[in-house]
Protein backbone atom coordinates (compact mmCIF):
# COMPACT_ATOMS: atom_id res chain seq x y z
CA UNK A 1 0.00 0.00 0.00
CA UNK A 2 2.95 2.30 1.17
CA UNK A 3 4.67 1.72 -2.34
CA UNK A 4 1.15 2.02 -4.23
CA UNK A 5 0.69 5.20 -2.95
CA UNK A 6 3.90 7.25 -2.88
CA UNK A 7 4.38 5.58 -6.55
CA UNK A 8 0.99 7.73 -6.99
CA UNK A 9 2.50 10.74 -5.66
CA UNK A 10 5.47 10.59 -7.96
CA UNK A 11 2.95 10.44 -10.98
CA UNK A 12 0.73 13.49 -10.17
CA UNK A 13 3.67 15.42 -9.40
CA UNK A 14 5.33 14.82 -12.36
CA UNK A 15 2.23 15.61 -14.71
CA UNK A 16 0.31 17.78 -13.02
CA UNK A 17 1.31 21.01 -11.92
CA UNK A 18 -0.36 22.79 -8.85
CA UNK A 19 -3.61 25.06 -9.36
CA UNK A 20 -1.80 28.05 -7.61
CA UNK A 21 1.61 27.72 -9.81
CA UNK A 22 -1.14 27.21 -13.29
CA UNK A 23 -2.90 30.39 -11.91
CA UNK A 24 0.39 32.60 -11.41
CA UNK A 25 1.39 31.49 -15.60
CA UNK A 26 -2.32 32.16 -16.34
CA UNK A 27 -2.04 35.95 -14.71
CA UNK A 28 1.86 36.47 -16.36
CA UNK A 29 0.68 35.29 -19.58
CA UNK A 30 -2.12 38.11 -19.00
CA UNK A 31 0.32 41.41 -18.33
CA UNK A 32 2.43 40.52 -21.23
CA UNK A 33 1.94 42.57 -24.51
CA UNK A 34 -0.08 40.60 -27.58
CA UNK A 35 2.34 39.03 -29.92
CA UNK A 36 5.18 39.50 -27.70
CA UNK A 37 8.10 36.63 -27.46
CA UNK A 38 7.01 36.55 -24.12
CA UNK A 39 3.55 36.34 -24.63
CA UNK A 40 4.13 33.15 -26.80
CA UNK A 41 6.68 31.48 -24.25
CA UNK A 42 4.15 31.52 -21.64
CA UNK A 43 1.22 30.47 -23.99
CA UNK A 44 3.61 27.34 -24.94
CA UNK A 45 3.91 27.13 -21.09
CA UNK A 46 0.44 26.30 -20.64
CA UNK A 47 -0.66 24.34 -23.71
CA UNK A 48 2.58 21.94 -22.32
CA UNK A 49 1.25 21.77 -18.94
CA UNK A 50 -2.59 21.13 -20.80
CA UNK A 51 -0.60 17.95 -22.50
CA UNK A 52 1.19 16.94 -19.81
CA UNK A 53 -2.33 16.63 -17.81
CA UNK A 54 -4.15 14.65 -20.39
CA UNK A 55 -1.17 12.33 -21.49
CA UNK A 56 -0.20 11.67 -18.04
CA UNK A 57 3.28 12.22 -19.33
CA UNK A 58 6.15 14.58 -17.42
CA UNK A 59 5.75 18.25 -17.35
CA UNK A 60 9.29 18.26 -17.81
CA UNK A 61 11.87 16.07 -18.37
CA UNK A 62 14.10 16.66 -15.87
CA UNK A 63 12.96 15.67 -12.28
CA UNK A 64 16.69 16.35 -10.35
CA UNK A 65 17.07 14.33 -7.91
CA UNK A 66 13.25 13.87 -6.48
CA UNK A 67 13.23 15.19 -3.17
CA UNK A 68 10.69 13.39 -0.02
CA UNK A 69 10.16 15.42 3.37
CA UNK A 70 8.73 12.52 5.36
CA UNK A 71 7.05 14.06 8.91
CA UNK A 72 6.04 10.46 10.63
CA UNK A 73 6.99 8.48 14.36
CA UNK A 74 10.45 7.35 13.65
CA UNK A 75 9.77 3.75 14.35
CA UNK A 76 8.57 3.46 10.19
CA UNK A 77 11.24 5.41 8.99
CA UNK A 78 13.04 2.32 7.24
CA UNK A 79 9.89 0.79 6.16
CA UNK A 80 8.88 4.86 4.42
CA UNK A 81 12.45 5.04 3.04
CA UNK A 82 12.04 1.37 1.36
CA UNK A 83 8.90 2.56 -0.48
CA UNK A 84 10.59 5.40 -1.50
CA UNK A 85 12.93 3.78 -3.07
CA UNK A 86 10.94 1.38 -5.00
CA UNK A 87 8.49 3.73 -6.34
CA UNK A 88 11.65 5.82 -7.04
CA UNK A 89 12.52 2.77 -9.21
CA UNK A 90 9.30 1.93 -10.42
CA UNK A 91 8.59 5.63 -11.75
CA UNK A 92 11.95 5.33 -13.96
CA UNK A 93 11.46 2.30 -15.48
CA UNK A 94 8.10 3.51 -16.67
CA UNK A 95 9.19 6.61 -17.86
CA UNK A 96 7.45 8.70 -15.08
CA UNK A 97 11.03 9.81 -14.22
CA UNK A 98 14.17 10.46 -16.32
CA UNK A 99 17.20 7.88 -14.99
CA UNK A 100 18.94 11.18 -13.55
CA UNK A 101 21.36 9.96 -11.32
CA UNK A 102 25.33 9.41 -12.23
CA UNK A 103 28.87 8.51 -11.01
CA UNK A 104 30.79 11.25 -10.92
CA UNK A 105 33.61 9.36 -10.73
CA UNK A 106 32.61 6.97 -13.92
CA UNK A 107 30.39 8.92 -15.59
CA UNK A 108 28.04 5.80 -15.18
CA UNK A 109 23.79 6.72 -15.17
CA UNK A 110 22.85 4.52 -12.09
CA UNK A 111 18.93 5.40 -12.06
CA UNK A 112 17.45 7.45 -9.78
CA UNK A 113 18.52 8.35 -6.18
CA UNK A 114 16.12 9.83 -4.65
CA UNK A 115 16.65 12.71 -1.30
CA UNK A 116 14.75 11.92 1.66
CA UNK A 117 14.64 14.00 5.12
CA UNK A 118 12.63 12.58 8.05
CA UNK A 119 10.97 15.21 10.55
CA UNK A 120 9.95 13.17 13.96
CA UNK A 121 6.10 13.70 14.46
CA UNK A 122 4.23 11.69 17.26
CA UNK A 123 1.06 11.64 15.11
CA UNK A 124 0.07 8.44 13.88
CA UNK A 125 -0.44 10.41 10.74
CA UNK A 126 2.62 9.83 8.09
CA UNK A 127 2.92 13.41 5.61
CA UNK A 128 5.10 12.98 2.59
CA UNK A 129 5.81 15.62 0.48
CA UNK A 130 7.63 15.45 -3.12
CA UNK A 131 9.31 18.15 -4.62
CA UNK A 132 10.75 17.51 -8.84
CA UNK A 133 13.60 20.02 -9.43
CA UNK A 134 15.60 19.90 -12.21
CA UNK A 135 18.68 20.17 -12.90
CA UNK A 136 18.86 24.05 -14.54
CA UNK A 137 17.02 25.94 -11.55
CA UNK A 138 19.22 24.14 -9.33
CA UNK A 139 22.49 25.02 -10.85
CA UNK A 140 21.79 29.06 -10.57
CA UNK A 141 20.53 28.53 -7.28
CA UNK A 142 23.35 30.34 -5.66
CA UNK A 143 24.29 31.36 -1.98
CA UNK A 144 26.75 34.19 -1.26
CA UNK A 145 28.30 36.19 0.75
CA UNK A 146 27.14 39.94 2.46
CA UNK A 147 28.89 42.24 2.34
CA UNK A 148 29.31 41.89 -1.64
CA UNK A 149 29.47 44.40 -4.68
CA UNK A 150 26.61 44.37 -7.16
CA UNK A 151 26.29 45.61 -10.26
CA UNK A 152 23.08 47.58 -9.46
CA UNK A 153 22.95 50.83 -7.42
CA UNK A 154 23.84 51.58 -4.52
CA UNK A 155 26.67 48.79 -5.62
CA UNK A 156 27.84 47.97 -2.74
CA UNK A 157 25.59 45.74 -0.52
CA UNK A 158 25.82 45.60 2.87
CA UNK A 159 24.61 43.35 5.83
CA UNK A 160 20.92 44.80 6.15
CA UNK A 161 17.88 43.94 4.38
CA UNK A 162 18.87 46.07 1.35
CA UNK A 163 21.69 44.42 0.86
CA UNK A 164 20.21 41.20 0.65
CA UNK A 165 17.71 42.57 -1.98
CA UNK A 166 20.80 43.57 -3.94
CA UNK A 167 22.23 40.29 -3.58
CA UNK A 168 18.88 38.68 -4.69
CA UNK A 169 18.72 40.24 -7.86
CA UNK A 170 22.24 39.73 -8.65
CA UNK A 171 21.61 36.20 -8.58
CA UNK A 172 18.75 36.42 -10.89
CA UNK A 173 20.65 39.28 -13.15
CA UNK A 174 23.49 36.21 -13.78
CA UNK A 175 20.96 33.04 -13.97
CA UNK A 176 18.93 34.80 -16.71
CA UNK A 177 16.98 32.55 -18.88
CA UNK A 178 19.18 29.67 -18.09
CA UNK A 179 17.15 28.78 -14.95
CA UNK A 180 13.79 28.62 -16.86
CA UNK A 181 12.35 32.00 -16.28
CA UNK A 182 9.13 32.78 -14.51
CA UNK A 183 10.83 31.24 -11.76
CA UNK A 184 9.58 30.97 -8.17
CA UNK A 185 12.77 31.62 -5.59
CA UNK A 186 13.22 31.23 -1.99
CA UNK A 187 15.45 33.06 -0.23
CA UNK A 188 16.91 32.78 3.78
CA UNK A 189 18.79 34.86 5.15
CA UNK A 190 21.56 33.61 7.84
CA UNK A 191 22.19 30.50 8.98
CA UNK A 192 25.37 28.45 7.91
CA UNK A 193 26.23 27.06 4.76
CA UNK A 194 24.12 24.00 5.05
CA UNK A 195 21.41 25.18 7.04
CA UNK A 196 20.71 28.16 4.66
CA UNK A 197 20.26 26.32 1.57
CA UNK A 198 18.33 23.45 3.72
CA UNK A 199 15.53 25.56 4.23
CA UNK A 200 15.37 27.74 0.90
CA UNK A 201 14.74 24.06 -1.03
CA UNK A 202 12.13 23.42 1.64
CA UNK A 203 10.57 26.31 1.61
CA UNK A 204 9.19 25.84 -2.27
CA UNK A 205 6.75 23.21 -0.84
CA UNK A 206 4.95 26.32 0.09
CA UNK A 207 2.09 27.53 -2.41
CA UNK A 208 2.38 30.54 -4.09
CA UNK A 209 1.20 33.72 -2.34
CA UNK A 210 1.01 32.00 1.37
CA UNK A 211 1.41 34.95 3.27
CA UNK A 212 4.77 35.38 5.39
CA UNK A 213 4.11 36.31 9.26
CA UNK A 214 7.19 38.41 9.53
CA UNK A 215 6.23 41.70 8.27
CA UNK A 216 9.21 43.15 7.28
CA UNK A 217 10.19 40.11 5.26
CA UNK A 218 6.78 39.96 3.64
CA UNK A 219 7.60 43.67 2.25
CA UNK A 220 11.38 42.24 1.53
CA UNK A 221 9.46 39.69 -0.41
CA UNK A 222 7.49 42.32 -2.81
CA UNK A 223 10.35 44.72 -3.14
CA UNK A 224 12.29 41.64 -4.64
CA UNK A 225 9.44 40.67 -6.87
CA UNK A 226 9.03 43.93 -8.10
CA UNK A 227 12.77 44.78 -8.59
CA UNK A 228 13.25 41.21 -9.93
CA UNK A 229 10.53 41.71 -12.91
CA UNK A 230 12.08 45.11 -14.01
CA UNK A 231 14.98 43.26 -15.13
CA UNK A 232 12.71 41.87 -18.04
CA UNK A 233 14.42 38.76 -18.53
CA UNK A 234 11.10 37.44 -19.10
CA UNK A 235 9.85 33.74 -19.23
CA UNK A 236 12.69 31.89 -21.14
CA UNK A 237 14.58 34.42 -21.04
CA UNK A 238 13.03 36.13 -24.55
CA UNK A 239 12.02 39.03 -22.47
CA UNK A 240 8.74 40.21 -20.88
CA UNK A 241 7.42 41.38 -17.64
CA UNK A 242 7.05 38.26 -16.01
CA UNK A 243 10.74 36.98 -14.44
CA UNK A 244 9.57 36.12 -11.32
CA UNK A 245 6.06 34.49 -9.91
CA UNK A 246 6.60 34.18 -6.76
CA UNK A 247 9.55 34.97 -3.73
CA UNK A 248 9.67 33.55 -0.37
CA UNK A 249 12.01 35.31 2.20
CA UNK A 250 12.82 33.07 5.66
CA UNK A 251 15.62 33.56 8.19
CA UNK A 252 17.64 31.38 10.49
CA UNK A 253 20.33 33.05 13.24
CA UNK A 254 23.70 33.49 11.92
CA UNK A 255 27.00 33.67 13.23
CA UNK A 256 28.39 37.02 13.94
CA UNK A 257 31.33 36.34 11.66
CA UNK A 258 29.12 35.24 8.55
CA UNK A 259 25.98 36.63 6.82
CA UNK A 260 24.82 34.38 4.29
CA UNK A 261 22.20 34.89 1.85
CA UNK A 262 20.90 31.34 0.02
CA UNK A 263 18.64 31.24 -2.52
CA UNK A 264 16.95 27.83 -4.02
CA UNK A 265 15.54 28.84 -8.03
CA UNK A 266 12.48 26.67 -8.89
CA UNK A 267 11.73 26.83 -12.55
CA UNK A 268 7.83 28.09 -13.58
CA UNK A 269 7.26 24.11 -13.62
CA UNK A 270 7.62 24.03 -9.67
CA UNK A 271 6.21 20.50 -9.47
CA UNK A 272 5.29 19.85 -5.71
CA UNK A 273 2.93 17.63 -4.07
CA UNK A 274 2.22 15.89 -0.45
CA UNK A 275 -0.10 12.87 0.49
CA UNK A 276 -0.82 12.47 3.89
CA UNK A 277 -1.47 8.35 4.77
CA UNK A 278 -2.27 6.28 7.92
CA UNK A 279 -0.03 3.58 9.26
CA UNK A 280 -1.07 0.94 6.80
CA UNK A 281 -0.27 3.15 3.82
CA UNK A 282 -3.81 4.25 2.78
CA UNK A 283 -4.50 8.09 1.80
CA UNK A 284 -6.15 9.91 4.28
CA UNK A 285 -5.90 13.24 2.07
CA UNK A 286 -3.40 14.62 -0.98
CA UNK A 287 -3.17 17.92 -2.51
CA UNK A 288 -4.15 16.49 -6.03
CA UNK A 289 -6.64 19.60 -7.14
CA UNK A 290 -5.41 21.24 -10.30
CA UNK A 291 -6.58 23.71 -12.52
CA UNK A 292 -5.38 23.77 -16.64
CA UNK A 293 -6.58 26.39 -18.75
CA UNK A 294 -7.89 24.72 -21.72
CA UNK A 295 -7.27 26.57 -25.26
CA UNK A 296 -5.82 26.13 -28.34
CA UNK A 297 -2.27 27.62 -29.09
CA UNK A 298 -3.00 29.80 -31.92
CA UNK A 299 0.25 31.53 -33.18
CA UNK A 300 0.78 33.58 -36.15
CA UNK A 301 3.82 34.76 -38.22
CA UNK A 302 5.59 31.82 -37.96
CA UNK A 303 8.49 30.86 -40.60
CA UNK A 304 8.81 27.63 -41.57
CA UNK A 305 12.07 26.27 -41.93
CA UNK A 306 13.05 22.57 -43.62
CA UNK A 307 16.23 20.50 -42.77
CA UNK A 308 19.00 19.73 -44.29
CA UNK A 309 19.49 23.40 -44.31
CA UNK A 310 21.99 25.77 -46.36
CA UNK A 311 24.80 28.45 -44.63
CA UNK A 312 23.09 30.92 -46.85
CA UNK A 313 19.53 30.45 -45.67
CA UNK A 314 20.34 30.40 -42.06
CA UNK A 315 22.07 33.53 -42.69
CA UNK A 316 18.41 34.99 -43.96
CA UNK A 317 17.07 34.46 -40.27
CA UNK A 318 16.63 37.11 -38.08
CA UNK A 319 17.05 37.68 -34.32
CA UNK A 320 13.52 37.49 -32.52
CA UNK A 321 12.03 35.67 -35.76
CA UNK A 322 9.33 32.65 -34.28
CA UNK A 323 10.35 29.82 -36.65
CA UNK A 324 8.72 25.80 -36.76
CA UNK A 325 11.73 23.83 -37.61
CA UNK A 326 10.66 20.17 -39.61
CA UNK A 327 13.20 17.45 -40.36
CA UNK A 328 15.91 15.64 -38.68
CA UNK A 329 17.47 16.71 -35.53
CA UNK A 330 20.00 14.62 -33.34
CA UNK A 331 20.12 15.37 -29.60
CA UNK A 332 23.35 15.81 -27.70
CA UNK A 333 24.82 16.62 -24.98
CA UNK A 334 28.19 17.48 -22.90
CA UNK A 335 29.12 13.86 -23.97
CA UNK A 336 28.19 14.03 -27.75
CA UNK A 337 29.97 17.40 -27.77
CA UNK A 338 33.16 15.64 -26.42
CA UNK A 339 33.32 12.82 -27.86
CA UNK A 340 32.71 14.60 -31.64
CA UNK A 341 36.06 16.84 -31.09
CA UNK A 342 38.08 14.23 -29.90
CA UNK A 343 36.84 11.42 -32.53
CA UNK A 344 34.41 10.95 -35.55
CA UNK A 345 30.30 10.65 -34.96
CA UNK A 346 28.36 7.76 -36.54
CA UNK A 347 26.26 9.71 -38.12
CA UNK A 348 26.35 12.88 -39.95
CA UNK A 349 25.29 15.90 -38.81
CA UNK A 350 26.09 18.41 -41.76
CA UNK A 351 23.21 20.67 -43.08
CA UNK A 352 20.70 19.64 -39.50
CA UNK A 353 19.81 20.58 -36.40
CA UNK A 354 21.17 19.88 -32.81
CA UNK A 355 18.79 19.72 -30.05
CA UNK A 356 20.80 20.28 -26.53
CA UNK A 357 18.16 18.05 -24.87
CA UNK A 358 18.24 15.15 -22.34
CA UNK A 359 14.74 12.97 -23.33
CA UNK A 360 12.66 10.55 -21.31
CA UNK A 361 12.33 7.79 -24.14
CA UNK A 362 10.47 4.54 -24.27
CA UNK A 363 10.77 1.66 -26.14
CA UNK A 364 7.00 -0.07 -26.95
CA UNK A 365 6.42 -2.98 -29.06
CA UNK A 366 4.56 -2.51 -32.59
CA UNK A 367 2.80 -5.30 -34.26
CA UNK A 368 2.38 -4.99 -38.15
CA UNK A 369 1.11 -7.15 -41.56
CA UNK A 370 3.53 -7.97 -44.10
CA UNK A 371 3.82 -11.92 -45.05
CA UNK A 372 2.75 -12.82 -41.81
CA UNK A 373 2.42 -10.98 -38.44
CA UNK A 374 5.92 -9.87 -36.83
CA UNK A 375 6.14 -7.37 -33.42
CA UNK A 376 9.15 -4.58 -33.60
CA UNK A 377 10.42 -2.20 -30.65
CA UNK A 378 10.46 1.32 -31.65
CA UNK A 379 11.75 4.38 -29.36
CA UNK A 380 9.12 6.95 -28.35
CA UNK A 381 9.71 10.54 -26.76
CA UNK A 382 7.27 11.00 -23.83
CA UNK A 383 9.23 14.01 -22.46
CA UNK A 384 11.92 16.06 -24.32
CA UNK A 385 12.72 20.13 -23.10
CA UNK A 386 15.77 21.62 -23.78
CA UNK A 387 18.81 21.98 -21.93
CA UNK A 388 20.68 25.07 -20.65
CA UNK A 389 22.63 25.88 -24.23
CA UNK A 390 25.56 27.40 -22.05
CA UNK A 391 27.31 24.42 -20.39
CA UNK A 392 28.23 23.26 -23.62
CA UNK A 393 29.83 26.48 -24.56
CA UNK A 394 33.73 25.22 -24.13
CA UNK A 395 32.70 22.46 -27.04
CA UNK A 396 30.70 23.78 -29.18
CA UNK A 397 32.78 26.18 -31.40
CA UNK A 398 35.02 23.29 -32.42
CA UNK A 399 31.59 21.18 -32.75
CA UNK A 400 30.23 23.54 -35.18
CA UNK A 401 32.95 23.54 -37.37
CA UNK A 402 33.91 19.79 -37.36
CA UNK A 403 29.80 18.60 -37.66
CA UNK A 404 28.80 21.54 -40.37
CA UNK A 405 25.66 21.59 -38.42
CA UNK A 406 23.36 24.53 -38.97
CA UNK A 407 21.28 24.84 -36.22
CA UNK A 408 21.54 24.81 -32.52
CA UNK A 409 18.47 24.39 -30.54
CA UNK A 410 18.17 25.00 -26.48
CA UNK A 411 17.88 27.32 -23.61
CA UNK A 412 19.33 30.20 -22.07
CA UNK A 413 21.38 31.04 -24.53
CA UNK A 414 25.44 30.69 -24.85
CA UNK A 415 28.55 32.68 -24.99
CA UNK A 416 30.82 35.55 -27.17
CA UNK A 417 32.95 32.46 -28.63
CA UNK A 418 29.68 30.60 -29.58
CA UNK A 419 28.10 33.62 -31.41
CA UNK A 420 31.75 33.88 -33.05
CA UNK A 421 31.52 29.96 -34.80
CA UNK A 422 28.21 30.77 -35.28
CA UNK A 423 28.88 33.74 -37.54
CA UNK A 424 31.92 32.35 -39.03
CA UNK A 425 30.38 29.05 -40.16
CA UNK A 426 26.68 29.88 -41.30
CA UNK A 427 24.79 28.56 -37.52
CA UNK A 428 22.18 29.71 -35.75
CA UNK A 429 21.36 29.05 -32.67
CA UNK A 430 17.49 28.83 -31.56
CA UNK A 431 15.94 29.04 -28.19
CA UNK A 432 13.26 26.51 -27.31
CA UNK A 433 11.01 27.11 -24.50
CA UNK A 434 12.44 25.61 -20.94
CA UNK A 435 10.51 22.77 -19.49
CA UNK A 436 8.38 22.95 -21.86
CA UNK A 437 9.31 18.77 -22.33
CA UNK A 438 5.63 17.25 -23.15
CA UNK A 439 4.90 20.16 -25.85
CA UNK A 440 7.94 19.28 -28.01
CA UNK A 441 8.03 15.88 -27.32
CA UNK A 442 4.71 16.23 -29.47
CA UNK A 443 6.62 18.09 -32.34
CA UNK A 444 9.35 14.30 -32.60
CA UNK A 445 7.39 12.03 -35.23
CA UNK A 446 9.63 9.52 -35.06
CA UNK A 447 12.49 8.12 -33.07
CA UNK A 448 15.14 6.85 -35.93
CA UNK A 449 17.69 5.30 -33.67
CA UNK A 450 20.08 6.05 -30.84
CA UNK A 451 23.94 5.66 -30.43
CA UNK A 452 26.09 5.47 -27.13
CA UNK A 453 22.73 4.61 -25.31
CA UNK A 454 24.44 2.02 -23.47
CA UNK A 455 28.23 4.03 -22.83
CA UNK A 456 26.49 7.04 -21.55
CA UNK A 457 22.89 6.46 -20.51
CA UNK A 458 19.43 7.94 -21.42
CA UNK A 459 20.07 11.41 -21.26
CA UNK A 460 23.23 11.75 -22.73
CA UNK A 461 22.95 9.50 -25.62
CA UNK A 462 22.76 11.33 -29.22
CA UNK A 463 19.09 10.24 -30.11
CA UNK A 464 17.99 10.67 -34.17
CA UNK A 465 14.68 12.28 -34.51
CA UNK A 466 12.36 13.49 -37.03
CA UNK A 467 10.55 16.85 -35.56
CA UNK A 468 7.65 18.41 -37.64
CA UNK A 469 6.76 21.91 -36.45
CA UNK A 470 8.89 22.14 -33.80
CA UNK A 471 8.47 25.51 -32.28
CA UNK A 472 11.47 27.95 -31.47
CA UNK A 473 13.05 31.82 -31.32
CA UNK A 474 16.22 32.83 -33.22
CA UNK A 475 19.06 33.94 -30.96
CA UNK A 476 22.42 34.80 -32.02
CA UNK A 477 22.21 35.35 -35.96
CA UNK A 478 25.22 34.75 -38.66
Amino acid sequence: MFEKNILELIREVSTNLPGDVVEALIQARNLEFKSSRGKLSLEVILKNIELAKNQKTPICQDPGFPTCCVKSDPSIWKKIEKAIHFAVRKATKEGTLRPNAVDSVTDENVGNIPKIEFEVSSSPKIKIALLLKGGGSENVSAQLSLPMQTDFGPAYAGRNLEGVKLAVIQILKNAGGKGCPPGIISVVIGGDRVSGFALAKKNLLKKIGEENPNLKLKKLEAEILTAANKLKIGAGGLGGHATLLDCKVDSLHRHPASFFVSLAYSCWACRRGEVVLDSRGKIISDDFSKKVLREDLRLKEIKKIRLPISAAEVRKLKAGEVVSVSGKLFTARDRVHEFAIKKKLPKKLEGLGVFHCGPIALQTETTRQARGKFSKKIWQFIAAGPTTSARLGSFTPKFIEKTGVRLLIGKGGMGESTACALRKFGCVYLHAIGGAAAFYANSVKKVHGVDFLEEFGMPEAMWEIEVEDFLAVVGEVT
